[in-house]
């Protein structure tokens, strides 16, 4: 928990056992997640560095200033020519979920889990927009055990990012923040579509078209992050396999304010312009 006093502090708590098994003064970090009961997500920001830092949660309670918490990785942004305005890590559902995994045969779920980061930025006093960053638990981990056996701690964007994570020129809305379940992903496109994408691996890799024939998937091109306004000092190129879908929402005289996804749904959520506030859902 972060709490906004004059000093905060970030706070983990064992809600079976009601006690306090961490405590870090001042964290500086922007957003933070659990990646399992023993791993913390974290977003921090450098400078024009952007990174996300990988921490145990250490049981014992011990106060610990920012500065002297040791972390096991820190994935590492390209470098920003562009002033940092916000970060943000969600994921659903949560990597600590007591809901029943069944493995048995035929139920073969996948138990990888997308975390979707946003960056708000600005560049100089006339621009701001935002990227979305996706990337799956199971890479972070994976980074994780390559730098326990052998250090730095510092992975650099090229060792990590082009390969195991995409990167998306969009600007999702900061109220309606579902904006994925599991390794899927949703962006509200315009006033009647919408945009889908699955990097679930084992989706991509089978016949798109013949699991699910009223969802128009296609294979996931590279996505580049470039030009004039781009808020990086390099071009930005990722090609984590996936597949996308752009799909017409159910239509509404007023139209939508926002898409998010469930599992198996998607969620619309009704324009303001309405007095009362009405969400539909669509199958997926």
């Amino acid at each position: 928990m972060l709490f906004p006093q004059a000093t905060t502090v970030l706070a983990v708590w064992d809600w079976r056992t009601g006690s306090q098994i961490m405590l870090i003064r001042c964290p500086e970090f922007h957003s933070f997640t659990f990646i399992s009961d023993e791993l913390l997500l974290v977003a921090f920001v450098d400078g024009g560095q952007v990174s996300l830092r990988v921490l145990a949660v250490t049981p014992g309670n011990s106060m610990s200033l920012a500065e002297d918490v040791q972390y096991l990785c820190e994935l590492r942004f390209p470098q920003l020519r562009a002033t940092v305005e916000d970060v943000s890590i969600i994921s659903e559902p949560s990597p600590t979920s007591t809901v029943l995994n069944i493995t048995a045969v035929p139920f073969t779920a996948s138990t990888d889990v997308l975390f979707t980061v946003t960056l708000r930025y600005s560049m100089g006093t006339n621009f701001e927009s935002a990227l979305v960053l996706l990337v799956p638990r199971s890479i972070i981990l994976y980074q994780v055990s390559c730098v326990s056996s052998s250090p730095p701690k510092y992975v650099g964007w090229e060792t990590w990012g082009p390969t195991g994570s995409r990167m998306l020129d969009i600007e999702p809305s900061d109220v309606w923040v579902c904006h994925s379940y599991g390794m899927k992903f949703i962006h509200k496109d315009g006033e009647a579509n919408t945009s889908v994408y699955d990097l679930n691996p084992y989706a991509t890799r089978k016949d798109v078209n013949t699991a699910n024939p009223h969802i128009p998937w296609k294979a996931m091109k590279e996505t580049k992050i470039g030009g004039r306004r781009n808020p990086f000092k390099m071009d930005v190129i990722t090609y984590l396999p996936g597949r996308e879908a752009s799909l017409k929402l159910t239509p509404n005289e007023h139209g939508w304010k926002a898409a998010m996804i469930t599992e198996d749904h998607i969620v619309m959520v009704q324009s303001p312009h309405d007095p009362t506030r009405k969400y539909a859902y669509m199958a997926m």
